[in-house]
């Protein structure tokens, strides 16, 4: 089931969740980079100088997010929800406690692998009705400084 993500379960440590059942979890793996490239994929023009929560922001309002357990359940959440995009997070054979993650575009949620994935995470675009209207006018300026 696709759920929303608030900020604030993923940078306050009083909503943290430990476990890898909940986006949060794999969401706050992602580093600026990563939340850049979600925006471009999702056609948001995000600025460079842009702080990480302000890209954060932007990116769940326009997301909903389902933690999938297999491959084949990943491919099916991809497959059935057009222009989703997934994100799994791959852990090197030394280091099995950080997946590095890896942003297969829509077109490519075919391409999931198999070897050393320690999560995936199937993210929808929100239909233009689900997305919240209310922006802070210090989001809404720093999104459209490009």
């Amino acid at each position: 089931m696709f759920q929303t993500v608030e900020p604030k379960q993923i940078f306050e440590s009083a909503f943290w969740q430990v476990s890898e059942e909940y986006p949060s979890y794999w969401l706050a793996q992602l580093r600026k980079a990563d939340w850049l490239k979600l925006l471009e994929l999702i056609s948001v023009k995000a600025p460079l100088s842009a702080k990480k929560p302000v890209l954060v922001g932007l990116a769940l309002e326009r997301l909903e997010f389902e933690v999938c357990d297999t491959r084949l359940y990943a491919y099916k959440a991809w497959q059935t929800n057009p222009g989703s995009i997934v994100i799994q997070f791959r852990h090197s054979e030394t280091d099995w406690f950080r997946g590095i993650p890896e942003i297969l575009p829509p077109d490519k949620g075919d391409q999931l692998g198999f070897v050393n994935i320690a999560g995936r995470l199937v993210c929808k675009p929100r239909t233009d009705g689900d997305i919240h209207q209310s922006q802070s006018p210090n989001v809404h300026n720093q999104s459209s400084a490009v």
